[in-house]
């Protein structure tokens, strides 16, 4: 999430057995990192049968300047992860959906994300406005063979955050 580059560029020149070399300096801004809030266990029934459940981690990040959605700030950002749990044959197609609710202001809204991947992973970013919000992730996760969403297994879970 940190990125700074400074780098040092020299422009070397010969002209007529004078060697000339002027520095240049490039840098890129420095973003804060977002704050990290907690991380939850999501976790879901496999789509595969037979498997146990698939274990879910979301990292909820608040304070974030410049959300992946390109809308402005404040926004809570919910990054999903199995942590590398690769399906065995097919993708997992993934619908997650988020409903929050601004507890300061009683502003409510809610986002549903597709995901087509290989291991369980996901991003929704949510703006609430300032405050205290809840929100309760619903995660229905399938196989895609020949059709999204063979074998469709669903969860959910809650969280609070303050934007």
């Amino acid at each position: 999430m940190k990125r700074a580059l400074i780098g040092m560029s020299a422009t070397v020149g010969v002209a007529a057995g004078v060697l000339a070399a002027t520095p240049t300096a490039d840098a890129y801004p420095e973003y804060t990192d977002p704050n990290l809030v907690t991380t939850l266990r999501c976790d879901s029934p496999s789509p595969w049968p037979g498997n146990g459940p698939i274990p879910i981690w979301v990292d909820v990040y608040n304070h974030i300047p410049f959300p992946s959605d390109g809308l402005p700030g404040p926004a809570i950002s919910l990054d999903a992860s199995d942590r590398s749990r690769s399906s065995l044959i097919t993708d997992y197609t993934i619908e997650t959906r988020v409903d929050w609710r601004n507890l300061a202001t009683g502003r409510t809204g809610s986002v549903t994300v597709p995901t087509r991947a290989r291991t369980v992973t996901w991003q929704v970013d949510v703006h609430p406005g300032s405050g205290p919000v809840a929100f309760t992730i619903r995660q229905k996760i399938g196989l895609m063979a020949f059709v999204p969403m063979v074998n469709a297994k669903t969860s959910t879970c809650k969280g609070r955050a303050t934007a």
